[in-house]
């Protein structure tokens, strides 16, 4: 299964249909198709082809698509770069990769000046991109193997260097349709999606799962709260993506008595408390149906309409086995919290590897398992509740920040000796990036100084929210940062600085 196949074969089905309206710019079936061949086109001649890895760093914009699946479309490996990745961090994946090729918009240019590396091309948009649209013919896509990569995801979600998850054909095809037939999406469906298209939610849970549904999908870059059910009703949307975060905001809105008065009939994967799901069921009139899954395994547990409870992840798909385990790997009982694993009933339905690191697809495949890294406990009726994250990762706002990007930073400061990053709580749900530093002896620092130096070498939303300052961080015998101690204490110990209290804003 090659997704540009299969974005070929749904053209031929569907045709003139519009397929996506990104930021009021409508684009069918057939324009996707015939586009994405063009660029394949393009990228053929400068000897882009099968296995090769292309990256592509751009906002939510209809050439995104078409590079997407143009390089699908040749069997090469797309590699996406989140648009708010800075500096080291785009040189990084670029080096970590291989990458032969990069597709980048005006709009971040300026971000990957002089960090290309050994980049061939870099096939800037819109130039280089209308120089491909605008070849007289396009090419079919290559036949490929369901096991045959599609992408590189890179995630934050441990202590070390982001991990460049390889995840094939099959696994982003098998991950939408799991979605399909949970939400039992139709020709008559039309999702929203505010996430970044480099994102696999944007992605596979939304735009390829609108394609095997024959639906439409409205996309916008920015979230609104106050304007987000007006954009519903005028454009008849049935359902969206949310996060706990998402929905808490929603809710904190001003009520309105057409709050009941909209046309979405379910949200997906909203990972949100039974209280909080109960409560925007209630005033919104719809359903929702948590999802969960990580970029390495795909929806592997999901609520039904059919077998749900509010707050509840759902049960295991058809896809995977899962169950919840103790730190020595051995089963636990009902009700006792535990690490979820996850292992596959089909091949080639979880990521391949770790690219480029054994060691870590070793130490996460542990006893023929999966080891999420994530909490949770399952009750007597098979029902998984979410816990918490397991690992040195903080998620903010629908982000996942890696704790160790952002100490690496700060190890280059030269007024700082030491600085431990960790997440705490946040007032909207999730956690906050906080870091607790030591400044080395006869330096002068302040917290904003931490935060200017942070500021253009990180994603804006990695920026830490509080800096607190000590004298030394806490150790085990064998020096490794308590941060167990340092998370217990969190924002509310002496001398923390807040920059939203005092109005610090994060240039983007």
């Amino acid at each position: 299964m090659n997704l540009a196949t299969f974005a070929r074969d749904q053209a031929q089905r569907y045709g003139s249909r519009v397929l996506a309206d990104i930021e009021g710019e409508p684009i069918t079936y057939a324009e996707l198709a015939e586009r994405a061949s063009r660029v394949s086109a393009g990228l053929q001649a400068l000897g882009i082809g099968r296995g090769d890895r292309v990256a592509v760093m751009m906002g939510t914009r209809p050439e995104f698509l078409y590079a997407w699946f143009g390089i699908l479309g040749v069997g090469a490996i797309e590699v996406p770069i989140h648009d708010a990745a800075r500096g080291p961090g785009i040189a990084y994946i670029l080096e970590t990769t291989g990458a032969r090729a990069l597709v980048v918009d005006d709009e971040h240019a300026g971000h990957v000046e002089g960090y290309t590396g050994a980049v061939e091309y870099v096939i800037r948009v819109p130039e280089a991109m209308e120089e491909f649209l605008a070849r007289e013919d396009g090419v079919a896509p290559v036949e490929l193997e369901p096991r045959d990569p599609a992408s590189i995801l890179f995630t934050g979600g441990t202590t070390g260097p982001p991990k460049g998850v390889v995840l094939p054909h099959n696994h982003n095809f098998n991950l939408s349709q799991g979605i399909v037939e949970v939400v039992g999406y139709t020709e008559d469906d039309v999702l929203y999606s505010v996430f970044p298209l480099f994102h696999a939610n944007a992605k596979y849970v939304t735009l390829v799962a609108a394609m095997i549904a024959g639906a439409k999908v409205v996309m916008h870059k920015r979230f609104s709260a106050s304007r987000f059910w007006d954009i519903c009703r005028r454009e008849g949307i049935t359902a969206f993506n949310g996060q706990g975060e998402m929905l808490k905001i929603l809710l904190k809105q001003p009520e309105r008595d057409e709050d009941r008065d909209n046309s979405v009939r379910v949200v997906v994967g909203a990972a949100a408390s039974a209280e909080l799901v109960e409560a925007f069921e209630q005033r919104f009139d719809l359903v929702v149906l948590d999802v969960y899954g990580m970029t390495e395994t795909g929806p592997t547990l999901a609520a039904r309409w059919d077998k749900r409870r509010a707050g509840s992840c759902g049960v295991p798909t058809p896809s995977y086995e899962v169950k919840i385990v103790d730190e020595h790997d051995n089963d636990v009982p009902d009700g006792v919290k535990g690490e979820i694993v996850v292992r596959p009933r089909r091949p080639h339905v979880m990521m391949e590897r770790y690219w480029g690191n054994d060691a870590a697809t070793l130490g996460a495949m542990r006893n023929l398992w999966f080891h999420t890294g994530d909490n949770a406990t399952r009750d007597e009726d098979g029902f998984y509740w979410f816990g918490e994250r397991g690992t040195d990762s903080i998620r903010r706002r629908g982000e996942n920040v890696s704790a160790w990007e952002v100490e690496r930073v700060l190890a280059t400061h030269p007024d700082l000796a030491e600085a431990a990053v960790f997440g705490v709580p946040s007032e909207l749900g999730g956690q906050e990036v906080m870091v607790a530093a030591v400044v080395r002896p006869d330096a002068e620092l302040t917290a904003e100084d931490v935060l200017d130096f942070c500021t253009g070498k990180m994603p804006h939303f990695a920026v830490p929210r509080y800096v607190r300052f000590m004298d030394e961080l806490p150790k085990s015998h064998a020096q490794r940062v308590l941060k167990q101690e340092l998370k217990a204490a969190g924002a509310g110990a002496p001398g923390t600085w807040d920059r939203e209290a005092v109005g610090y804003v994060v240039q983007r």
